[in-house]
């Protein structure tokens, strides 16, 4: 773990060479990276002081005892005084003000560091910082108290930061401390929101499932109840099948703001090791190697995690065992409504409930799946049913065609907009009834579409794949653009991407419908290859790796 101290350790350092060597103006906050800001945010300057504070203390590091960073900790500290409301709460200024979650996110990093001034200085010393530590974190907790959230994942922050916040006062204040943990007790009586399966509700895999782990840690650690413990072992033994081959994290399941993104797993970092430290897991210390390892040989900025291995020894002289993550696998997450896969030549993701219903992820070449159907009010195939098969999957959907009826009653306006169209009568004229069967091959997937019911319905197969790539047969050679589109009427395409050659086809195009002028999910950021036909049909066709 030695090398990888270090790591941390330089990376924290560059952090705070970023905020130190920032020319202070009237409109810069210097431990911002000196980006001009309409609004004052504190939070950027919260986390950072933790760097500062672990590079202070760290005997190993050029900051050690320095003290220019002292003053500069000293300033930093003010200003965040400064940005704390009267009630004791912290603003996120993009959109929540007098904020509890935002407030509780603030704390974890503030009583991290507080505890970091007294395990590492004796009780004289840095008596500005500790008191002024001290003086944010009482009344922060003020605002916990009573204070509200957003969303899930809130809660248990706010919990977390109220149980530290009741032993911190426990002594000093015990009949504040008291309410505290009776606050705490409140959010907990909801129940947590982690199933079985280890998903928690926002099913954020790139951002927020860190978030709530990072809550139920701090919960043991506050309690020793090893039912937060459970929550965390289990997701983070569900994050192992939601690592892609190229090594980032499949997203588009997710619910928040991370949808759609490819990040390492670099912020889980500290949490595998933490479980393998505890617990002895040999895949989490597999997993933490080589997410620390693989970011070390990157030459990407370790994770911000120094301050919580100086404070836990059993992390900081840990010694790795092993190395990797799951190899291959296949996995049916029931309640999420997403298959996961992997096998040596690929990875796949096969989703329940969403357009985009397969995603598959050559190296670094994703390719998703999307069926148009323009079809009364609706777009596209969204399957409703899953059912898994020895190599694949079945997913299903009904729509029906429906008009409005005229009311059989005068009503009491005529605006249309003030009408209650829920008493109107629907008349069901038709249906669609679509069945597609997912098949894993060794080295891709073959796909088949079936549609019955209603006939003469335009379906388009959208192929959406990376910009830039390349796509080339034996008769035309192009290079894609972002947006463009075309129809693949008959053979085979090759593409040519990142280092990836894979087959597509055959495709087939007895129609150039493109979809419906109104509430059409256009591919902007890629290119789209159709594969078209009219309903009643059914076509198989195949997305794999080119032989050699």
């Amino acid at each position: 773990m030695k090398r990888y101290m270090e790591h941390l350790l330089h990376s924290a350092e560059k952090r705070v060479d970023i905020f130190l060597n920032t020319q202070v103006k009237e409109e810069r906050d210097p431990f911002y990276g000196g980006m001009k800001r309409p609004v004052l945010d504190c939070k950027p300057t919260v986390y950072v002081m933790a760097d500062a504070a672990a590079v202070y203390l760290n005997p190993d590091s050029r900051y050690y005892k320095d003290e220019i960073l002292l003053k500069a900790m000293e300033s930093a500290l003010i200003f965040i005084r400064n940005c704390q409301r009267e009630d004791g709460s912290f603003d996120y200024p993009s959109c929540n003000f007098l904020s509890a979650p935002d407030t509780s996110f603030c704390f974890k990093r503030l009583i991290a560091t507080y505890r970091l001034f007294y395990k590492f200085t004796k009780e004289e010393e840095l008596r500005n910082l500790k008191a002024g530590y001290r003086f944010l974190l009482t009344r922060g907790l003020h605002a916990l108290l009573n204070g509200g959230f957003h969303t899930p994942n809130h809660r248990w922050a706010i919990a977390a930061a109220l149980m530290q916040g009741a032993h911190l006062l426990e002594k000093e204040n015990p009949d504040f401390s008291e309410k505290l943990g009776n606050r705490a007790d409140l959010y907990l009586m909801e129940g947590i929101d982690g199933n079985e399966d280890g998903e928690y509700a926002e099913r954020s895999t790139g951002n927020y499932n860190a978030v709530v782990n990072s809550a139920m840690l701090s919960m043991y650690e506050e309690t020793g109840d090893e039912t937060y413990l459970g929550y965390v072992e289990r997701n983070l033994k569900m994050m192992l099948y939601y690592i892609d081959p190229d090594d980032t994290i499949f997203t588009q399941n997710s619910t928040r703001q991370d949808q759609g993104r490819a990040d390492y797993a670099d912020k889980y970092f500290y949490q595998y090791l933490y479980l393998a430290a505890r617990t002895g897991n040999e895949v989490f210390d597999k997993a933490a190697h080589k997410i620390i390892k693989d970011n070390m040989a990157r030459g990407d900025m370790a994770p911000e995690c120094l301050h919580i291995l100086m404070l836990h020894d059993i992390m900081k002289d840990y010694e790795f065992k092993g190395y990797g993550f799951l190899d291959t696998y296949h996995k049916h997450f029931l309640e999420a409504g997403v298959i996961r896969g992997k096998t040596p030549q690929y990875g796949y993701s096969i989703l329940k409930g969403k357009r985009g219903f397969l995603y598959l992820k050559f190296g670094k070449t994703l390719i998703y799946l999307k069926i148009g159907e323009s079809y009364c009010s609706i777009r596209n195939f969204i399957p409703q049913t899953m059912e898994e098969t020895k190599d694949g999957c079945i997913l299903t959907s009904v729509e029906k065609g429906w008009y409005y009826l005229p009311f059989k009653e005068k009503q009491d306006t005529s605006d249309w907009w003030n009408m209650d169209h829920k008493k109107r009568e629907i008349l069901n004229s038709s249906q669609i009834c679509m069945t597609v069967t997912v098949k894993e091959l060794t080295d891709g997937m073959e796909v088949n579409v079936k549609s019955d019911g209603l006939d003469r319905v335009p379906l388009r197969v959208e192929i959406c794949i990376p910009s830039g790539s390349i796509l080339e047969n034996e008769h035309f050679y192009f290079q894609t653009a972002k947006g463009g589109e075309m129809v693949l009427r008959d053979g085979y395409l090759t593409l040519n991407h990142e280092n990836e050659s894979l087959l597509i086809g055959p495709g087939y195009g007895t129609h150039e419908f493109g979809g419906h002028y109104s509430g059409e999910e256009v591919n902007e950021t890629g290119f789209t290859i159709y594969f078209n036909d009219y309903t009643p049909y059914e076509r198989t066709f195949f997305i794999r790796r080119k032989p050699l």
